[in-house]
């Protein structure tokens, strides 16, 4: 049965052009597909829809060539009979992490152990943002998912910059719409929320004063759908003002 299995993925390699390895274990990241080309096709479609919109940019990247749709049975180790849009190609111990990232943004997709012929091509992770944490609330309208988001920049390792991007899916995958704040912690009070019936975060902002100081205020922002629209709903609290008190 493997022997056959890898015949089909030669021919299937010779056909395509695509570089030949040496059969070795790999772990597959999948974004999803179906029983034909057509139901493949569409979930490619909203791969590149929502990275168009840089639902998750600055995370992870795909290398050149994915996301690239296969014929499950030309994979040992995949399910015959479906067609998947496959996202890379991973040494085994590297997929879980890769698959983490990906999950926090899309919880449907999943990883499979197969033998691979071809040179691995794992997504990379970052380079500005790494996954904390992630949340999805179902509606009716759709899927409400936040993902926090951390930065430890290179040269100034004291400065931590926090990021909560928010999106709203509808039930077929489709992005409806999305919302993303961020601020350094400490100095601006950055306070993300992913409790409750909804994410939330709170931050503070400097504007214009006099001579006394700075005006301070602290935001809040609180997440809600109006139909199949994101509504980001902000309050301000004044905790500084220095308008009047000028020279």
């Amino acid at each position: 049965m493997k022997a056959s299995g890898f015949v089909v993925v030669a021919a299937v390699l010779a056909w395509t052009g695509v570089a030949r390895a040496e059969p070795r274990p790999a772990q597959l990241l999948i974004w999803g597909g179906g029983k034909d080309t057509a139901e493949a096709e569409a979930a490619l479609g909203r791969w590149q829809e929502r990275a168009k919109k840089k639902e998750w940019e600055g995370t992870l990247k795909v290398a050149e060539g994915y996301p690239r749709i296969l014929q499950s049975a030309a994979v040992p180790g995949l399910k015959p009979g479906f067609v998947v849009v496959v996202l890379g190609a991973c040494e085994p111990t590297a997929g879980p992490k890769v698959l983490e990232t990906l999950k926090a943004f899309e919880p449907a997709a999943y990883a499979r152990d197969v033998t691979w012929a071809e040179p691995l091509a794992c997504p990379q992770l970052g380079p500005e943002w790494r996954v904390v944490q992630s949340k999805s609330w179902k509606k009716k309208e759709g899927t409400l998912t936040a993902v926090l988001l951390e930065t430890l920049p290179k040269h100034e390792p004291w400065q931590t910059r926090q990021a909560l991007r928010v999106m709203l899916r509808a039930p077929d995958g489709r992005l409806l719409g999305s919302d993303e704040r961020s601020g350094l912690l400490g100095e601006d009070a950055f306070a993300p929320t992913l409790d409750g019936a909804g994410p939330t975060v709170t931050y503070r902002t400097v504007g214009p004063g006099c001579t006394a100081g700075p005006n301070i205020s602290e935001i809040e922002v609180k997440y809600r759908i109006d139909g199949d629209t994101l509504k980001p709903r902000l309050s301000e609290r004044i905790i500084e003002d220095n308008t009047h008190n000028c020279d």
